[in-house]
């Protein structure tokens, strides 16, 4: 997830505009924020997929935008290889070793795979960096006959639980002041049909997580609104923090936690051609 996604909703996301779409976390500062703020939420958009596809266990498996290998780790649990591929070797330098994974400096535009290897494809919170007309392209050649493709992302919806003035304040002061970059639709199902996959079934599930107010803190600096703030110069890491953490301690408990309130969105498809 690498923004601020909508309500629950079964809409699509859609694009901002025709503007110029630029991963924004591709240097060793954002790396490390995402690493060591996200939520590992991975596992459970995979377990939706496996119920609505019925996926068993593969032998290879491949996750586009792999980042810091979160998403690596739940697909590992569902393969016997993988090969996690990133546009970024800063994202990748954060992951943590796993056995049975390669990772791979790699843009999803162009895999380093042959054809027909790969039992299942995933790429959790990354799809819409992508060039997706060229990426499905690469997953039509590189999956099998009958593979799975699993495209998921988190998103937070501006909520804590029982503290509706936190909303006000992410949607009416934080959000204006630091808005997220253009990005594609989050998955585009059109272009994915068009490429040779079955047509792709979606879906939504909802997790609360408890967090204490420096770890949303840390979350909300982990975003690619933040980070396109920072990397611009438009303000310091350090000064950002300062100035998040004042303004959300008063939705905290003192010493304690608030239930964040995340979604998590899926589709799933094959390869039928």
């Amino acid at each position: 997830m690498n923004g601020h996604g909508p309500s629950r909703s079964t809409h699509l996301p859609r694009s901002l505009g025709g503007a110029q779409v630029t991963n924004p976390f591709d240097n060793e500062h954002a790396a490390r924020r995402y690493a060591g703020a996200r939520p590992f939420y991975h596992a459970v958009a995979l377990e939706l997929a496996a119920s609505r596809l019925g996926l068993g266990r593969v032998l290879l498996a491949v996750d586009l935008g792999c980042g810091t290998g979160l998403s690596t780790r739940a697909l590992r649990e569902r393969a016997d290889h993988v090969i996690a591929l990133d546009a970024s070797a800063a994202m990748l330098a954060a992951a943590e070793p796993l056995e049975g994974v390669r990772y791979a400096v790699a843009r999803s535009e162009q895999l380093p795979l042959p054809g027909s290897v790969a039992g299942l494809a995933t790429a959790g919170a990354a799809f819409h960096w992508f060039d997706q007309p060229r990426v499905l392209s690469e997953l039509a050649r590189v999956l099998q006959v009958g593979a799975a493709l699993v495209v998921y992302g988190d998103f937070f919806h501006g909520r804590l639980a029982g503290r509706p003035a936190f909303t006000g304040w992410l949607q009416d002061s934080y959000l204006p002041a630091f808005p997220s970059p253009a990005r594609h639709a989050y998955f585009d199902a059109r272009v994915a049909e068009e490429a040779g996959f079955a047509r792709p079934d979606y879906a939504e599930d909802e997790l609360q997580i408890p967090l204490t107010c420096e770890q949303l803190t840390d979350y909300l600096m982990s975003q690619s609104n933040a980070a396109v703030a920072i990397e611009s110069g438009r303000v310091t890491a350090a000064a950002l923090r300062r100035q998040i953490l004042a303004e959300i301690g008063r939705f905290f408990p003192v010493g304690g936690t608030a239930a964040a309130v995340f979604g998590v969105r899926v589709w799933t498809t094959v390869r039928r051609r």
